[in-house]
């Protein structure tokens, strides 16, 4: 499986202001709103991480398998879905490059996860967010500690 610049990038959430930069949130329901939003988005990045790190782990043990084989030897390599026939020396390479990029992409969105979590317990501890089944012992679902209702 080949894996391009424009592979990557599309795979990397782009950087934006925030919406707690933009202003500050006019009820309660609007914290929630976005504290769960951003829940979800580092959910669907961890998954992506969990995705490509399998990935990278198979690129790693072709090379593993293949760095000690005749470079003239045959092999088959599946480029977008179909199966094309190559030699070792050929396929070296493009596995190589293939993993480096999944190594970059990976540590991409590590890095913006990382972000979006401070952000996400940024605003847990600003609004007192409390998740159910939470260690705080709390079962009253997701809710701002400030009192009013949205």
């Amino acid at each position: 499986m080949a894996v391009t610049a424009n592979e990557v990038a599309a795979s990397q959430p782009q950087p934006q202001q925030t919406q707690q930069q933009q202003h500050a949130f006019k009820s309660e329901r609007e914290v929630i709103d976005y504290y769960t939003t951003l829940r979800q988005e580092v959910n669907l990045a961890q998954a992506k991480i969990a995705e490509l790190t399998g990935s990278l782990r198979e690129h790693l043990n072709v090379l593993e398998n293949i760095k000690h084989l005749d470079p003239s030897r045959r092999c088959f390599r599946s480029v977008g879905g179909v199966l094309v026939e190559r030699t070792v020396k050929e396929v070296m390479p493009a596995v190589e490059m293939n993993a480096t990029n999944l190594q970059k992409a990976i540590d991409a969105i590590k890095e913006q996860t990382a972000v979006k979590d401070a952000e996400v317990e940024a605003l847990r501890r600003k609004y007192k967010i409390r998740e159910e089944g939470s260690d705080d012992g709390s079962s009253s679902g997701a809710g701002a500690g400030a009192g009013g209702s949205g």
